[in-house]
């Protein structure tokens, strides 16, 4: 009896820790408990240690030397030849590099058994580095289009007043080709590339149909925000903190932005009602950055409203004042709600 029993309780002490930080961080529903439970623990009854030596992990480390040297060698040849080439060569240059990225990439995935495997995570050293070329090959994409974009409105000597065009075109394509790239290896890099071209083409949209009021950029930076959240709620976001935390600022920044406009009452009132909303999310999610949401949100804006109700009558030191005693207060309140939500059970 001792001899069947003492496996399967040593391999407990691997699961069950692993399972409380997933249900501490927000990772897992706590209602799924026993569910997750027994994938962790299917998981590692299977898992090959060869995965993670220290030889795997050397390999990684080459490859991100080499592809880094053979960058950079490419960059000092360009960089001397860059003005001698035409546009179309410095375009079809830029296209290559960014095809020659993507193939590496693909090639990391056959050669490790699929394509498949890399969006599985089951080799997670491949994924990693195919991640790392296919982001660099959505940035030389993003290059080319760019400088295509420049040559076509120089000859249409427009540069002021379609400028904004040139870095929505390279938004829009560091979103699309990172995308792909996310879909083929999904990482934290991966989703960071989407993020940063979502975060510039929205700025270069309004710009160039000629509305950069503050009112619409916040609610276009809201909705990007929101967005992001349902996708990583969905689970389409694989690393789901990282999905809530960027969706998290987009929201915040975007309730923040009407704060400087002549409708500041609007930002003050979009920022508590985020922050309300992170406080509720939290409830029921059990994720800490909506708790941070919230905190942040309530410290934000109720210093600001004062500050501008008063007039300024208040001055430097009641500010700062009225923003501890705010920040002081939202944490408490934040520390207590998390409290009562990890004593709360599993519904």
């Amino acid at each position: 009896m001792t001899t069947s029993t003492t496996p399967r309780r040593a391999h407990d002490k691997r699961v069950l820790p692993v399972v409380t930080a997933l249900e501490r961080h927000g990772l897992v529903d706590l209602s799924r408990h026993d569910e997750t439970v027994a994938v962790v623990d299917q998981a590692l009854g299977g898992q090959v240690v060869g995965a993670t030596t220290l030889r795997s992990r050397l390999a990684e480390l080459a490859g991100y030397v080499g592809g880094a040297l053979v960058a950079v060698a490419g960059a000092l040849f360009v960089a001397d030849q860059w003005m001698n080439l035409s546009v179309v060569q410095q375009v079809g240059l830029l296209a290559v590099v960014a095809v020659l990225l993507f193939g590496a990439g693909v090639t990391v995935g056959v050669t490790g058994g699929g394509v498949a495997t890399l969006r599985a995570g089951t080799q997670p050293v491949r994924q990693r580095l195919a991640s790392v070329l296919f982001t660099a090959g959505a940035a030389a994409a993003t290059a080319a289009v760019v400088v295509w974009l420049i040559d076509v409105i120089e000859q249409r000597g427009t540069e002021m007043e379609e400028g904004s065009l040139i870095g929505l075109g390279g938004a829009l394509t560091l979103i699309v080709v990172a995308a792909v790239g996310y879909l083929l290896a999904p990482t934290l890099l991966g989703q960071a590339a989407v993020a940063v071209g979502a975060g510039y083409a929205v700025p270069f949209t309004l710009d160039s149909i000629g509305d950069m009021d503050p009112l619409p950029l916040g609610l276009m930076f809201l909705a990007l925000g929101l967005g992001w959240l349902a996708l990583a709620e969905r689970g389409l976001w694989q690393e789901l903190l990282a999905g809530r935390i960027i969706g998290s600022v987009f929201v915040v920044v975007g309730a923040q932005i009407p704060v400087g406009s002549e409708q500041a009452w609007i930002g003050y009132l979009l920022t508590l009602l985020v922050a309300a909303a992170g406080f509720a999310l939290y409830v029921s999610r059990r994720a800490w950055p909506y708790l941070a949401v919230g905190v942040v949100g309530v410290t934000l804006a109720v210093p600001e409203a004062l500050l501008d109700w008063t007039e300024g009558s208040l001055g430097t030191a009641g500010v700062l004042l009225v923003a501890g005693v705010t920040l002081l207060g939202a944490s408490l309140a934040g520390l207590r709600l998390r409290k009562e939500v990890e004593e709360t059970p599993p519904r």
